[in-house]
């Protein structure tokens, strides 16, 4: 059975950012989508998101399979 495939993001940024990143995912030896998924996590456990989530019952929300 193949793997399932992982919900996938574009994001856009200008230019410096870009740079910024792919230079820390390298000094880190990460992807960029490992970054970008430490980057959320971080983000995601913020007490304003966290309270946001908490909320609007955001936890609850099923993922399609």
């Amino acid at each position: 059975m193949a793997a399932k495939r992982k919900p996938e993001f574009r994001v856009f940024c200008d230019d410096s950012t870009a740079a910024l990143i792919r230079t820390l995912a390298a000094l880190k030896n990460i992807s960029i989508s490992e970054l970008f998924n430490e980057s959320m996590e971080l983000y995601l456990s913020q007490d304003e998101i966290q309270r946001l989530i908490d909320r609007h019952n955001l936890d609850e929300i099923e993922t399609k399979d």
